[in-house]
């Protein structure tokens, strides 16, 4: 996805090689929360959102080139949003945001107080801290999907945003699966075989099914064996 706004851009920064830049006049030298307003594409309008909305991610980021360079490496397959400081990024934190892409050591609002206000919401987004700071005994006590200290590199970001949202995906699933696996408890404990006999309980059969393929999928997918592994184990034990 083509991250950009119409207006012409100019005063570009080198954050990669190849990758150049900028702010419109009317954004330089300021900090405004924004969407998107950081431009990786000049003169390109933000493309129509397809039927099925894709995910979005907040950056927060006091370093522009950096939260640039986040947003150039997200923007083929995500939403990329952005804001310099805590405070901007409680404006942006509205519901459409499922993730977060948190640093630690910012002016004013740190990423631990952010942290705070997002949990104290119970925002249904997941955040990744994204942060020179050495990770310590502290971010146990943290609802974190995921920690990164930087230097962050463009596979390090993706895998870590990529198994955040699968672990979202297979948990919905195997909600929804113990839930149909309890009706079916339910209704083979009451009524023998015979008994049974209506498509809406043949249709519960089949998707017990069909969950269980599509966890089987989801697990496949994920980046970090030993976690896939776990998430197995701890299916099949129950």
């Amino acid at each position: 996805m083509a991250i950009g706004v119409s207006e012409p851009c100019c005063s570009p920064v080198d954050v990669d090689a190849g990758v150049e830049i900028g702010f419109p006049p009317r954004l330089r030298g300021r900090r405004p929360a924004f969407v998107c307003e950081i431009v990786l594409m000049c003169g390109v309008e933000r493309p129509i959102m397809d039927s099925e909305r894709e995910r979005t991610i907040l950056i927060v980021e006091d370093e522009q080139s950096l939260a640039a360079l986040h947003a150039h490496h997200l923007q083929d397959d995500y939403e990329a949003r952005v804001a310099f400081t805590g405070g901007e990024a409680l404006v942006e934190l509205t519901s459409d945001i499922d993730l977060v892409l948190l640093d630690r050591r910012m002016p004013g609002m740190s990423g631990d107080e952010l942290l705070e206000h997002i949990d104290d919401w119970e925002s249904d987004c997941q955040v990744i801290m994204v942060t020179a700071v050495d990770p310590d005994l502290d971010i146990i006590d943290m609802p974190l999907a995921g920690y990164l200290t930087k230097p962050v590199s463009k596979e390090e970001l993706l895998t870590a945003v990529e198994q955040a949202f699968l672990i979202d995906d297979y948990e919905e699933l195997v909600s929804e699966y113990y839930e149909t696996r309890k009706k079916y408890a339910t209704l083979t404990a009451e009524f023998s075989p015979t008994e049974i006999d209506d498509e809406r309980f043949d249709e519960l059969e089949g998707r017990i099914d069909e969950l269980e393929t599509e966890m089987n999928e989801i697990l496949e997918q994920f980046p970090d064996n030993e976690l896939r592994d776990a998430f197995r184990g701890i299916h099949e034990s129950e």
